[in-house]
């Protein structure tokens, strides 16, 4: 299976001063001086990059020069704008990013089939999927949660199919060079399972399955296997949308499905209490929360505790010196080094997952499992890629999640 890294410009400051917590260069040079993954590891920790026509909207200004092409931050080509070496294997996907207008009746303006089509041959992408407009359960409408009725779920499902329809017409019409993947919507798999039939009957040999995150892991392997079956006559290619399920990904390579996305790996550095630093032999240990002095519910909890501002400076210098210096001595007391790194962590006041961090933190600080990684990112910073603190820590802690995952889990399945 091929795996699609979904890019929402996750770079870093390949020079970034640890020390002194110091970036390289100043904020308005950060695109032209921070790196993607791929530039930092010998060999990409995926096989392509899956970019959302969303991240256009919200973050980047796609615009029109004077030939009528399309320009990112002046590259005329996305594979360009994403530093991607000429005679690279990597591959861009690009979608609409449905999530960003979930909550809409239908698609937005900037989402016509003839635009969308459009910027995904003007930048040359490699794939461009159909238009599609996704099915969950409830919307938001006026910070009120509604539920969607099968009526309603049914109107999206067609929408999406008209608009794979229109849009590898409008493919084959202007002789399009990426290749167009039909996106598939349902809402229970025999749904689904229809959908993708008359999807490929339009003429698709590669179409994409949608609105699975929500879904368990036995959903997912029921709508996978009622589509594969449907469309069983012919030979197509299958991606999933959004999703990785470890557990399942030896069934799901199995049944067919030949590439997915997910920033899951990535994004876990950061977002999951216990689970932030992977190894090769699959265990998960806990970053290490010390976080910025400045921290503004650090500080707002810190006062209010009785400390002062000189307090938590101190504290937090503590914390950094006694790991720092527990990663260079392997003799030292770790009850000390834990003592120090705890008495600052206790300031964040985390009552949702009960505070309680010791035997976590401990697990981490005795198996030292930074010292048996040979990735890039661990060799160059060290105990530093195990510390929770900011954006250039807790990204190389994900792009290094992400390799160990691409080479040790996806290609030994």
């Amino acid at each position: 299976m091929l795996y699609f890294l979904p890019d929402w410009e996750d770079r870093l400051d390949p020079n970034y001063n640890f020390e002194t917590d110091t970036f390289s260069r100043d904020k308005s040079a950060a695109y032209a001086i921070d790196v993607y993954a791929h530039q930092i590891f010998k060999k990409p920790p995926y096989d392509g990059i899956l970019i959302s026509l969303a991240i256009f909207k919200d973050k980047i200004n796609l615009i029109s020069d004077s030939n009528g092409g399309k320009q990112i931050r002046q590259f005329k080509s996305i594979k360009e704008y994403l530093r991607i070496k000429e005679g690279s294997k990597l591959k861009v996907m690009g979608d609409c990013g449905a999530f960003s207008y979930i909550n809409e009746d239908v698609p937005p303006e900037e989402y016509k089939i003839d635009k969308v089509s459009d910027i995904y041959q003007a930048l040359d992408f490699d794939y461009g999927v159909s238009v599609d407009h996704m099915i969950p359960d409830t919307i938001v409408k006026n910070e009120k949660k509604i539920n969607l009725t099968e009526e309603q779920k049914e109107e999206r499902r067609q929408l999406t199919l008209i608009n794979a329809k229109e849009f590898i017409e409008y493919h084959k019409k202007k002789n399009l060079n990426f290749t167009p993947i039909g996106a598939v919507q349902g809402y229970c798999p025999e749904s689904y399972a229809d959908s993708a039939a008359k999807t490929v009957e339009m003429g698709y040999s590669y179409i994409g399955i949608g609105t699975l995150v929500p879904k368990s892991d036995d959903e997912i392997v029921k709508i996978i296997r009622t589509v594969i079956k449907a469309i069983s006559h012919r030979k197509i290619k299958l991606h999933l949308f959004g999703i990785l399920r470890p557990q399942k990904i030896r069934e799901f390579k199995a049944l067919g499905v030949t590439s997915f996305d997910s920033a899951s790996f990535l994004r876990k550095s950061w977002l999951r209490t216990g689970r932030n630093y992977f190894t090769k032999d699959g265990n998960w240990y806990a970053a290490i929360r010390i976080p910025y002095a400045e921290n503004p519910v650090l500080v707002k909890n810190a006062l209010r505790e009785g400390y002062s501002i000189a307090d938590i400076k101190q504290m937090e210098n503590n914390a950094l010196k006694a790991i720092r210096q527990y990663a260079n001595n392997k003799t030292l007391d770790v009850e000390r080094v834990l003592k120090a790194i705890l008495e600052y962590d206790t300031l964040l006041l985390r009552e949702y997952d009960g505070n309680h961090h010791y035997d976590k933190y401990m697990k981490t600080l005795v198996d030292r499992p930074w010292e048996k990684c040979n990735c890039e990112i661990c060799k160059e910073i060290g105990v530093e890629v195990i510390i929770f603190r900011g954006a250039n820590r807790n990204k190389r802690r994900g792009f290094h999640n992400t390799k160990v995952f691409y080479e040790c889990i996806l290609k030994n399945i």
